[in-house]
């Protein structure tokens, strides 16, 4: 009887919940397949959790932040460069793209401003610049190709 009331508390404390778990700063689910052949597939997905992406808003935030107005612009992309590098590095391991896409759309938002206000204009005027007329959002990181989607039974880094 002893051994049977260990097993289930194992069992209840290893048992993933339904809405989820947040664990180094990745959020894990079981979910079902989004397309006709795979909907009755179950499977864990993962991606950046809410705290760690709202992190990485506030980081972005503090490098584009109005006290920085005197730092070129250059510097500053750079700045936030080395931070999504890292970021981009350590979450791009599962289901991240929507999450990427996010934190992608509001590094090229808050760029626009600095440089909008940088140049005493306006958010119209710095978006202008980064997204139409640099032909690499003034060299901001691009996401393409950092994802790497798990596959069961296969070392999730090259060379492991």
């Amino acid at each position: 009887d002893h051994g049977q009331r260990g097993d289930f508390r194992i069992r209840e404390q290893t048992e993933l919940p339904p809405e989820g778990l947040d664990f180094l700063g990745l959020h894990h689910r079981w979910v079902r397949g989004n397309t006709p052949r795979s909907r009755r597939l179950t499977f864990l997905a993962r991606w950046p959790s809410r705290q760690a992406t709202q992190r990485a808003r506030s980081r972005i935030g503090k490098i584009t932040d109005r006290r920085r107005l005197l730092v070129p612009v250059e510097d500053v992309v750079q700045d936030i460069n080395r931070f999504l590098r890292g970021w981009s590095g350590y979450l791009r391991y599962g289901n991240s793209d929507h999450s990427f896409d996010k934190i992608s759309r509001y590094a090229t938002d808050r760029l626009a401003r600095f440089v909008g206000k940088r140049h005493k204009r306006g958010w119209g005027y710095g978006i202008k610049v980064v997204a139409y007329q640099s032909h690499d959002r003034l060299g901001l990181i691009n996401f393409n190709g950092t994802i790497v989607a798990p596959r069961p039974n296969r070392p999730w880094r090259p060379g492991r």
